[in-house]
């Protein structure tokens, strides 16, 4: 049987590496915590909260001895390497280590173990310290798993046989978008909550402290995305939603954070507990984190970086805690004042109001959606036909099979059109190059992601989110279409251009994206 090691017992190693005990899996806690320790090998690790309560009994050691296959951390940011240098020289061959922290410590761990041998993991449910062997489980949730470099194997899936003991498993390709995604909204939460003194309810409360709060949110998702990252959502947040381009973006983060303010009112940020314990936090780790990598960039951060400031003077005692330290994060804040002055009235449907990118996303989608839906429309008119006697004598169609041919016509017609539009409209001529312009063009509009290469007089676009693939599964009558489509839409194009074109991949057809060869 393999043997599994939690490095630090607290609310979410001690969870973890209970439930897993308890189906029977060879699991020893390890904690600096003597007396915690003790009364979990005495008594059993107590769990109580949300899923009732039970005593588990698993092994807890203030000593790592032995060798094991699986290494899951679950310490604070600033101990990690400490405790990987406690656990090398126990980690079997090609042993596992899995993060269970905040921030992103999953470099740090590749660093020294490889990244093949490292997983990252983003945690949605939470639990607490109660007293020695006592923890109390307090929301659920889910984890998110999966490699640095995107890979899906046997390491991974062993781990999450491993945790779906104690939570639903979600394994991704991207897990650097949902550690960055969950970073992004800890640190914003976390530092404000510390600089304002106050929990989630609290801030969120006050005019001053909510306007910071949605600010330095805004700060930290454009660095992100600066720096390459391609956000997750987390836990039915889109970052992308944080972004403030206008006042109705403003409203719109207002309103969002007011929400979460409401329904997690208690949060405390766990920055402001380190501090008035006197114990030094997870700064670094959180927002220093964002930092440092927005300097490895040349991306300015000033709020960030003031934020930063005001926590290690108070780290340092040179800064009492208090909601006037506040001010000192408003005064980098640049917004017109009348944004200052917003009534909370105006936030009431602000939420409904969508960022530009989305309101174009959702517009092509709408298109795919319509078309789609206009071609399910004509099936049931010409259902009418095909069924009747006539029909059967003369037509011998099915009422699909002709409104395929209504869709390659009209999709011909209007690319043709379309075409035409491009070419007067940007000056182009005839011509592989020229057709290729305008295809991009039309992926553009349509908000497909799109690349381009040019090798041995061929252009090869691939292209991704297909508005009338989307279209067909939002109505369910994907398998009814003759796709791929768009072949129809690009032969009025080829009219156009006088160009050639080959489909040589289609998400329709299973393919990971479409790609097209125009010469």
């Amino acid at each position: 049987m393999e043997k599994i090691l939690v490095v630090g017992a607290g609310a979410i190693g001690g969870i973890t590496g209970a439930f897993i005990a308890d189906k029977g899996y060879d699991v020893t806690l390890f904690d600096v915590d003597e007396k915690h320790v003790d009364k979990i090998n005495k008594d059993g690790l107590l769990i109580d909260g949300i899923r009732g309560k039970k005593r588990i009994k698993v092994k807890a050691v203030k000593r790592i001895k032995g060798k094991y296959d699986v290494v899951f951390i679950a310490v604070k940011s600033q101990y990690t390497k400490d405790a990987l240098k406690r656990v090398l020289p126990h980690l079997n061959k090609d042993g596992i280590v899995v993060s269970l922290q905040n921030s992103i410590n999953e470099e740090v761990i590749a660093s020294k173990v490889g990244i093949e041998n490292t997983i990252g993991c983003v945690i949605g449910w939470s639990a607490t310290n109660v007293k020695a062997g006592h923890l109390k489980f307090t929301s659920e949730g889910e984890f998110i798993i999966g490699k640095l470099n995107g890979k899906m194997d046997e390491k991974v899936e062993k781990v999450r046989n491993l945790l779906q003991n104690v939570a639903p498993v979600k394994v991704t390709n991207n897990i650097m978008g949902y550690l960055w995604a969950k970073l992004l909204i800890n640190s914003a939460i976390a530092s404000i909550g510390a600089i304002a003194n106050a929990n989630l309810g609290g801030i969120v409360r006050k005019k001053k402290s909510l306007v910071a709060l949605a600010m330095v949110a805004d700060e930290l998702v454009r660095v992100a995305e600066k720096v390459g990252i391609e956000l997750e959502k987390f836990e039915g947040l889109d970052p992308s939603f944080f972004k403030i381009d206008s006042y109705d973006d403003f409203k719109r983060v207002l309103a969002i954070l007011k929400i979460a303010g409401k329904r997690h009112a208690g949060l405390r940020s766990t920055i402001l507990q380190d501090l008035e314990k006197g114990r030094k936090t997870e700064i670094d780790y959180l927002n220093g984190y964002v930092e440092k990598k927005a300097m490895e960039e040349g991306i300015e951060t000033r709020l960030n970086k003031e934020i930063i400031k005001i926590i290690k003077e108070m780290e340092a005692g040179k800064r009492k805690l208090g909601y006037e330290n506040i001010e000192d994060v408003l005064k980098l804040v640049n917004i017109p004042q009348k944004w200052l002055n917003f009534k909370e009235k105006e936030l009431e449907l602000a939420l409904f109001n969508l960022p530009e990118k989305l309101k174009f996303e959702a517009a092509a989608n709408m298109a795919g959606v319509f078309l789609m839906g206009s071609v399910a429309a004509f099936s049931k008119a010409f259902e009418r036909i095909t069924s009747s006697i006539i029909g059967k004598l003369f037509i011998r169609k099915s009422e699909w099979e002709i409104s395929n041919i209504v869709l390659s016509k009209f999709l011909e017609n209007a690319g043709e059109n379309i075409a035409k539009m491009i070419k007067e409209g940007y000056d182009l001529k005839e011509g592989a190059n020229e057709m290729a312009k305008a295809m991009l063009l039309f992926f553009n509009n349509a908000n497909m992601e799109n690349s381009v290469k040019a090798r041995k007089g061929i252009i090869e676009i691939e292209a991704r989110n297909c508005i009338f693939l989307n279209g067909s599964e939002k109505i369910n009558i994907k398998e009814k279409i003759d796709f791929p489509v768009c072949k129809h839409l690009f032969n009025g194009f080829k009219k156009v251009f006088k160009a050639d074109y080959e489909i040589k991949d289609a998400m329709c057809k299973n393919g990971k994206s479409c790609v097209f060869e125009i010469k």
